[in-house]
């Protein structure tokens, strides 16, 4: 299979605009977005690492697979559905939580009753119809005619989830996504979509976790959006740690408004191939975006993670902190943008990235990028590069520490300032735990 025939698959998938039934795939506003994206997906055709935006990133080695196609269905019997790949980990570090579960492409929710002013809804061509609150969220933000995989997924989107939290809501239990997909013989491709509206006032954290498992790949074109409504409060924890087998490219966008806040905690501690892309636009005064990285990597991982913070109005704040240890042969990409508009004065933005390597095969890009069209503006970025310092190692093992254990010391120190930053208790130990383990470094949690 040609990366042609990913084409010809989605376009195969997508109705075409026939009859006026909604709820068939006809005339509507589901079907036009659907129709658009599979538009743009064919003008763009595949990245190459001609494309600025896909340099450091080639997809070509597993996009020209023959793909069979997951398409978002709802389990009415969530709670018998079965699970084909644990994410046990992850639900045990919660505690009490609410899980929504995508199993091969079936959504199920596992929640004997949900809170008052939460709504756990499946997005159909219906509601998109009817509900002008969705219709105006979904997509707003996504970069379709940008992201060759955003179109793909929003060609592809049939079915969806949306999270739909209440004004004034202050959600005490965290919401978990897990996204579980087994192959078999042939590679499969799968595409969920997630919406996710933060009404005036609400509060709330939401876990997205990736697990692939199978003979065959995984491809994992996940898109989510937030729309993130006056005085909201939004953390949103992405982790990818996965198998051989997940190929990972998700696109991920927010939209906050006046006195709100959205904070991203990217953290890839294993997968082959992730692409992280992050987009938030901050688009009223006093919005605020805090975005956290973490990869750690080792053997032939791979991470890129590409960020825009868009300050759109004045008396806008964002922060940026990423940071990388790269092992064996293991490479990664950061690119984050920060972009000031001219009406966006008094604006305060800050970005960081730090990398370490730790093998000579192991490589990084950084990228950090400012882009200011105002002149009454608080901005810095840097990023730094290198291994772990000789001298504080020498410092360690005059003080009779084994070289071992003080590179282990270094690197955990190192990575730890931006895992701390979970405000999660019970995730941020999971991550902790798994981060030492990853750095040979367990001895340091007793």
């Amino acid at each position: 299979m040609s990366q042609h025939a990913l084409v010809e698959l989605v376009q195969n998938l997508v109705p075409a605009h026939a009859g006026g039934d909604v709820s068939m795939g006809g005339h509507g506003r589901l079907s036009a977005l659907r129709q658009d994206g599979l538009r743009e997906f064919v003008r763009m055709g595949i990245p190459t690492t001609r494309h600025e935006e896909w340099k450091y990133t080639n997809v070509f080695p597993f996009i020209g697979l023959d793909y069979s196609y997951a398409p978002m269905r709802w389990d009415a019997s969530s709670a018998s559905a079965p699970a084909v790949v644990s994410a046990a980990e992850v639900r045990d570090a919660l505690g009490q939580h609410i899980s929504i579960r995508v199993l091969n492409g079936i959504v199920s929710v596992d929640a004997p009753q949900l809170p008052a002013g939460l709504e756990v809804i499946e997005l159909t061509p219906e509601l998109v119809e009817s509900d002008a609150g969705v219709a105006a969220a979904l997509s707003a933000g996504a970069p379709m005619h940008a992201n060759p995989f955003v179109a793909l997924n929003t060609a592809l989107l049939e079915s969806g989830i949306v999270i739909r939290l209440a004004k004034g809501l202050a959600l005490e239990l965290p919401i978990h996504v897990s996204i579980e997909t087994t192959s078999g013989q042939q590679p499969m491709l799968v595409a969920p979509r997630i919406l996710v509206i933060a009404h005036e006032g609400a509060e709330a954290d939401i876990i997205q976790s990736h697990h692939a498992s199978g003979p065959s790949i995984v491809l994992d074109a996940t898109v989510v959006e937030f729309s993130v409504a006056a005085a909201a409060n939004v953390r949103y924890h992405k982790i990818a740690d996965d198998s051989e087998s997940a190929r990972s490219i998700s696109s991920v966008t927010a939209d906050v408004h006046r006195d709100a806040s959205f904070t991203s905690h990217a953290l890839s501690v294993g997968g082959r191939f992730v692409r992280n892309d992050l987009a938030v636009r901050l688009c009223e005064p006093s919005s605020q975006g805090f975005l956290y990285g973490v990869s750690l990597l080792a053997e032939n991982e791979y991470t890129d993670n590409h960020t825009v913070v868009d300050h759109m109005l004045p008396h806008c704040h964002s922060e940026e902190l990423y940071k990388g240890i790269y092992d064996g042969t293991s490479s990664g990409v950061f690119n984050g943008k920060i972009y000031v508009r001219p009406q966006a004065q008094k604006t305060t933005a800050y970005q960081s990235n730090h990398t370490l390597l730790l093998s000579p095969k192991a490589q990084v890009q950084a990228k950090p990028q400012l882009e200011i069209w105002a002149d009454d503006v608080k901005c810095s970025h840097g990023a730094t590069m290198g291994q772990v310092n000789d001298e504080a190692i020498f410092y360690f093992r005059s003080r009779g520490i084994d070289k071992d254990m003080a590179k282990a010391l270094l690197t955990y120190a190192f990575i730890t300032e931006v895992v701390e930053k979970i405000t999660l208790d019970g995730l941020r130990e999971l991550l902790t735990h798994r981060i030492a383990r990853k750095l040979s470094a367990e001895s340091l949690l007793f």
